[in-house]
Protein backbone atom coordinates (compact mmCIF):
# COMPACT_ATOMS: atom_id res chain seq x y z
CA UNK A 1 0.00 0.00 0.00
CA UNK A 2 1.18 3.32 -0.61
CA UNK A 3 0.04 6.79 1.49
CA UNK A 4 -0.28 10.28 0.58
CA UNK A 5 -0.95 13.00 1.94
CA UNK A 6 -1.68 15.08 -1.62
CA UNK A 7 -4.91 16.57 -3.06
CA UNK A 8 -6.09 13.72 -5.22
CA UNK A 9 -6.81 13.81 -8.47
CA UNK A 10 -10.12 15.28 -8.89
CA UNK A 11 -11.54 12.26 -11.45
CA UNK A 12 -9.82 9.76 -9.05
CA UNK A 13 -11.94 11.58 -6.26
CA UNK A 14 -15.19 12.04 -7.48
CA UNK A 15 -15.25 8.05 -9.43
CA UNK A 16 -14.07 7.11 -5.52
CA UNK A 17 -16.88 9.23 -4.30
CA UNK A 18 -19.61 7.70 -6.84
CA UNK A 19 -18.70 4.00 -5.97
CA UNK A 20 -18.94 4.62 -2.01
CA UNK A 21 -22.46 6.16 -2.80
CA UNK A 22 -23.50 3.41 -4.92
CA UNK A 23 -22.22 1.06 -2.13
CA UNK A 24 -23.92 2.48 0.89
CA UNK A 25 -26.53 4.34 -0.29
CA UNK A 26 -25.47 7.58 0.90
CA UNK A 27 -22.55 10.17 -0.10
CA UNK A 28 -19.46 10.02 2.29
CA UNK A 29 -18.20 13.44 0.92
CA UNK A 30 -20.58 16.47 1.08
CA UNK A 31 -20.45 19.62 -0.39
CA UNK A 32 -17.54 21.06 1.06
CA UNK A 33 -15.31 18.17 0.27
CA UNK A 34 -16.15 18.57 -3.00
CA UNK A 35 -15.13 21.76 -3.41
CA UNK A 36 -11.69 21.41 -1.48
CA UNK A 37 -10.86 18.77 -3.85
CA UNK A 38 -12.40 20.79 -7.16
CA UNK A 39 -10.51 24.14 -6.24
CA UNK A 40 -7.74 23.09 -3.98
CA UNK A 41 -8.85 25.16 -1.09
CA UNK A 42 -6.88 24.82 2.50
CA UNK A 43 -7.84 21.45 3.13
CA UNK A 44 -5.27 18.51 4.19
CA UNK A 45 -5.74 15.01 2.33
CA UNK A 46 -4.99 11.09 3.85
CA UNK A 47 -4.88 9.01 1.01
CA UNK A 48 -4.45 5.15 0.66
CA UNK A 49 -3.81 3.46 -2.66
CA UNK A 50 -2.75 0.25 -4.08
CA UNK A 51 -3.36 -0.13 -7.68
CA UNK A 52 -6.32 2.20 -7.37
CA UNK A 53 -7.49 4.72 -4.45
CA UNK A 54 -8.79 2.56 -1.69
CA UNK A 55 -9.07 4.81 1.25
CA UNK A 56 -9.37 8.89 1.78
CA UNK A 57 -9.88 11.66 4.23
CA UNK A 58 -10.62 15.07 3.21
CA UNK A 59 -10.15 17.15 6.58
CA UNK A 60 -11.39 20.44 5.77
CA UNK A 61 -12.72 23.63 8.18
CA UNK A 62 -15.92 22.57 8.02
CA UNK A 63 -15.07 19.30 9.43
CA UNK A 64 -13.58 15.79 8.38
CA UNK A 65 -15.14 13.01 5.85
CA UNK A 66 -13.77 9.97 4.98
CA UNK A 67 -14.46 6.70 3.06
CA UNK A 68 -12.66 3.48 2.57
CA UNK A 69 -13.29 1.56 -0.44
CA UNK A 70 -15.92 -1.77 -0.07
CA UNK A 71 -13.76 -4.27 -0.83
CA UNK A 72 -11.25 -3.18 1.44
CA UNK A 73 -13.36 -2.87 4.67
CA UNK A 74 -13.19 -4.97 7.73
CA UNK A 75 -9.39 -5.12 7.57
CA UNK A 76 -8.67 -2.41 10.26
CA UNK A 77 -7.93 0.80 7.66
CA UNK A 78 -10.68 3.26 8.70
CA UNK A 79 -9.30 2.81 12.57
CA UNK A 80 -5.68 3.87 10.59
CA UNK A 81 -7.32 6.52 8.63
CA UNK A 82 -9.41 8.30 12.26
CA UNK A 83 -5.75 7.76 13.90
CA UNK A 84 -4.43 9.80 11.27
CA UNK A 85 -7.15 12.60 10.93
CA UNK A 86 -7.02 12.56 14.97
CA UNK A 87 -3.13 13.42 14.75
CA UNK A 88 -3.48 15.92 12.17
CA UNK A 89 -5.66 18.30 13.30
CA UNK A 90 -7.53 18.73 17.16
CA UNK A 91 -10.31 18.79 17.96
CA UNK A 92 -10.49 16.05 15.81
CA UNK A 93 -14.37 16.20 14.06
CA UNK A 94 -15.95 13.86 12.00
CA UNK A 95 -19.27 13.70 9.32
CA UNK A 96 -20.52 10.24 9.53
CA UNK A 97 -23.66 10.91 6.59
CA UNK A 98 -26.30 8.88 7.19
CA UNK A 99 -24.85 6.92 10.41
CA UNK A 100 -24.98 3.52 9.12
CA UNK A 101 -24.21 0.82 11.51
CA UNK A 102 -20.58 0.47 9.88
CA UNK A 103 -19.58 3.75 10.64
CA UNK A 104 -20.90 3.98 14.07
CA UNK A 105 -19.00 0.51 15.36
CA UNK A 106 -15.96 2.87 13.89
CA UNK A 107 -17.08 5.54 15.92
CA UNK A 108 -17.10 3.32 19.20
CA UNK A 109 -14.16 1.52 18.28
CA UNK A 110 -11.80 4.73 17.71
CA UNK A 111 -13.64 6.88 21.29
CA UNK A 112 -15.81 8.99 19.37
CA UNK A 113 -18.53 10.74 21.12
CA UNK A 114 -21.76 12.75 18.80
CA UNK A 115 -21.33 16.58 19.42
CA UNK A 116 -23.52 17.60 16.35
CA UNK A 117 -26.34 16.25 14.24
CA UNK A 118 -27.73 17.70 10.90
CA UNK A 119 -30.88 16.53 9.86
CA UNK A 120 -32.34 15.77 5.80
CA UNK A 121 -36.03 16.36 5.59
CA UNK A 122 -37.66 15.78 2.75
CA UNK A 123 -41.42 16.52 1.38
CA UNK A 124 -42.96 15.37 -1.50
CA UNK A 125 -44.64 18.51 -3.65
CA UNK A 126 -47.70 18.31 -5.12
CA UNK A 127 -49.25 21.68 -5.63
CA UNK A 128 -48.16 24.14 -3.69
CA UNK A 129 -50.34 27.53 -3.60
CA UNK A 130 -48.42 31.25 -2.95
CA UNK A 131 -49.07 32.16 0.50
CA UNK A 132 -50.92 35.11 1.30
CA UNK A 133 -49.05 38.88 0.54
CA UNK A 134 -48.18 40.37 3.75
CA UNK A 135 -48.49 44.18 4.04
CA UNK A 136 -45.24 44.31 6.35
CA UNK A 137 -42.74 42.40 3.53
CA UNK A 138 -42.24 42.68 0.22
CA UNK A 139 -40.37 39.58 -1.73
CA UNK A 140 -38.16 40.03 -4.66
CA UNK A 141 -35.45 38.22 -6.95
CA UNK A 142 -31.72 39.04 -5.75
CA UNK A 143 -29.66 40.47 -7.60
CA UNK A 144 -25.37 40.91 -7.83
CA UNK A 145 -26.21 44.47 -6.15
CA UNK A 146 -27.53 42.64 -2.82
CA UNK A 147 -24.72 40.29 -2.60
CA UNK A 148 -23.54 42.43 0.70
CA UNK A 149 -27.00 42.53 2.08
CA UNK A 150 -27.89 39.19 1.62
CA UNK A 151 -24.30 38.37 3.91
CA UNK A 152 -25.25 40.97 6.42
CA UNK A 153 -28.58 39.17 6.70
CA UNK A 154 -27.48 35.53 6.53
CA UNK A 155 -24.56 36.32 9.36
CA UNK A 156 -27.21 37.64 11.42
CA UNK A 157 -29.89 34.70 11.01
CA UNK A 158 -26.51 32.42 11.71
CA UNK A 159 -24.38 33.48 14.38
CA UNK A 160 -23.97 30.54 15.99
CA UNK A 161 -23.95 27.79 12.56
CA UNK A 162 -20.38 27.27 12.64
CA UNK A 163 -20.38 26.99 8.35
CA UNK A 164 -23.53 28.41 7.56
CA UNK A 165 -22.58 32.03 9.05
CA UNK A 166 -19.59 32.52 7.63
CA UNK A 167 -20.69 32.70 4.58
CA UNK A 168 -18.74 35.62 2.36
CA UNK A 169 -19.71 37.40 -0.93
CA UNK A 170 -17.35 34.96 -3.13
CA UNK A 171 -19.42 31.85 -1.96
CA UNK A 172 -22.88 33.45 -3.16
CA UNK A 173 -21.85 33.14 -6.96
CA UNK A 174 -19.95 29.70 -6.23
CA UNK A 175 -23.08 27.85 -4.80
CA UNK A 176 -25.54 28.75 -7.55
CA UNK A 177 -29.00 28.69 -7.31
CA UNK A 178 -31.98 30.88 -7.05
CA UNK A 179 -32.34 33.50 -4.21
CA UNK A 180 -35.34 35.57 -3.45
CA UNK A 181 -34.96 38.15 -1.08
CA UNK A 182 -38.15 39.44 1.93
CA UNK A 183 -37.74 43.25 2.53
CA UNK A 184 -39.41 45.48 4.91
CA UNK A 185 -38.90 49.11 4.59
CA UNK A 186 -35.90 48.71 2.32
CA UNK A 187 -33.95 46.70 4.34
CA UNK A 188 -33.55 42.64 3.62
CA UNK A 189 -35.42 40.91 6.64
CA UNK A 190 -34.92 37.20 4.92
CA UNK A 191 -34.47 35.08 2.24
CA UNK A 192 -35.03 31.70 0.52
CA UNK A 193 -32.56 30.20 -1.67
CA UNK A 194 -33.07 27.25 -3.80
CA UNK A 195 -31.36 24.62 -5.88
CA UNK A 196 -33.42 23.25 -8.99
CA UNK A 197 -31.47 19.87 -9.71
CA UNK A 198 -32.43 18.24 -7.13
CA UNK A 199 -34.53 20.31 -5.66
CA UNK A 200 -33.83 21.58 -2.61
CA UNK A 201 -34.56 24.17 0.00
CA UNK A 202 -30.88 25.30 0.22
CA UNK A 203 -30.89 27.90 2.67
CA UNK A 204 -33.69 29.91 4.41
CA UNK A 205 -32.48 32.56 6.75
CA UNK A 206 -34.83 35.00 8.86
CA UNK A 207 -33.16 37.82 11.07
CA UNK A 208 -33.40 37.71 14.38
CA UNK A 209 -35.86 40.81 14.86
CA UNK A 210 -37.80 39.35 12.79
CA UNK A 211 -38.38 35.47 14.45
CA UNK A 212 -41.48 35.23 15.50
CA UNK A 213 -43.14 36.72 13.31
CA UNK A 214 -44.52 34.08 10.73
CA UNK A 215 -41.76 34.96 7.97
CA UNK A 216 -39.65 31.55 8.19
CA UNK A 217 -43.45 29.41 7.24
CA UNK A 218 -44.13 32.31 5.06
CA UNK A 219 -41.19 32.45 2.90
CA UNK A 220 -41.20 28.42 3.04
CA UNK A 221 -44.54 28.20 1.71
CA UNK A 222 -42.97 30.24 -1.13
CA UNK A 223 -40.36 28.01 -1.71
CA UNK A 224 -42.26 24.84 -2.26
CA UNK A 225 -44.69 27.19 -4.52
CA UNK A 226 -41.32 27.83 -6.50
CA UNK A 227 -40.30 24.32 -6.45
CA UNK A 228 -43.53 22.94 -7.26
CA UNK A 229 -44.04 25.46 -9.98
CA UNK A 230 -40.82 24.47 -11.53
CA UNK A 231 -41.84 20.67 -11.61
CA UNK A 232 -40.26 19.25 -8.74
CA UNK A 233 -42.09 16.54 -7.24
CA UNK A 234 -40.02 16.20 -3.87
CA UNK A 235 -37.95 18.80 -1.60
CA UNK A 236 -35.78 18.03 0.56
CA UNK A 237 -33.71 20.75 2.84
CA UNK A 238 -30.53 20.05 5.93
CA UNK A 239 -31.87 21.88 9.32
CA UNK A 240 -29.38 21.39 12.64
CA UNK A 241 -31.16 18.87 15.09
CA UNK A 242 -31.48 21.24 18.17
CA UNK A 243 -32.83 24.12 16.15
CA UNK A 244 -36.05 23.56 17.54
CA UNK A 245 -37.70 26.58 15.99
CA UNK A 246 -36.94 25.97 12.72
CA UNK A 247 -37.40 21.95 12.88
CA UNK A 248 -41.34 23.47 13.78
CA UNK A 249 -41.75 25.55 10.92
CA UNK A 250 -40.65 22.82 8.44
CA UNK A 251 -42.75 20.32 10.34
CA UNK A 252 -46.03 22.68 9.95
CA UNK A 253 -44.89 22.67 6.17
CA UNK A 254 -44.81 18.74 5.82
CA UNK A 255 -41.60 17.93 6.10
CA UNK A 256 -40.53 14.48 7.54
CA UNK A 257 -36.65 12.75 8.68
CA UNK A 258 -35.03 11.13 5.72
CA UNK A 259 -31.89 10.59 7.40
CA UNK A 260 -30.01 12.06 10.21
CA UNK A 261 -25.97 13.10 9.44
CA UNK A 262 -23.82 12.54 13.09
CA UNK A 263 -20.42 14.54 13.50
CA UNK A 264 -18.52 12.88 15.87
CA UNK A 265 -15.56 14.16 18.19
CA UNK A 266 -12.59 12.33 19.77
CA UNK A 267 -13.35 12.08 23.07
CA UNK A 268 -10.49 13.04 25.80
Amino acid sequence: MRVSTARPDMAEFKAFAALVEEHDGVEAFGEASHRDVAEDRAARYFAIYEDKLIALAVIGKEGSELAVHPDFRQQGIGYDVVTHVASTVNPMRLWSHGNLPVAAALAGKARLEPVRELRQLSKELLRSPRPESRSDVTLRPYTEADVHALVDVNARAFVDHPEQGQMVAEDVEKSGGEIQLAESDGKVVGYYWIQRDPAELYVLGVDPEWQGRGLGGWLTAHTLADLSEGGADRVMLYVEGDNIPALATYERAGFSLARSDIQYEMSS
